[in-house]
């Protein structure tokens, strides 16, 4: 079964394009490329070989796209390592 992203809307697909050509983030670059080639009906093993990127992760790009939108394209970054003291911990070392 072949997997492309849904109908894309007017606004979405110049948004898309603006995002490609002129997008500063390249990580929102790249997804908005994958999300374009699938937009026009190119199956995962050629997307995969034109821009060097595995199937997989353009199967979840797409489905992302496909459930979350415009949305999908930003990063979701973790926060990193949780605090190693807390605030009131941090004061008493701070005093001293």
């Amino acid at each position: 079964m072949t997997l492309f992203v849904r109908e894309l809307t007017i606004e979405e697909g110049n948004k898309l394009v603006h995002i490609a050509r002129r997008g500063t983030n390249p990580v929102e670059v790249r997804r908005a490329l994958l999300i374009l080639a699938s937009a026009q009906k190119m199956k995962v093993p050629e997307i995969s070989s034109l821009y060097h990127i595995s199937g997989e992760h353009i199967r979840k790009t797409i489905h992302r796209f496909n459930t979350e939108g415009m949305d999908s394209l930003k990063p979701n970054y973790g926060g990193g390592r949780p605090p190693t003291f807390t605030a009131e911990q941090r004061e008493a070392i701070i005093d001293l």
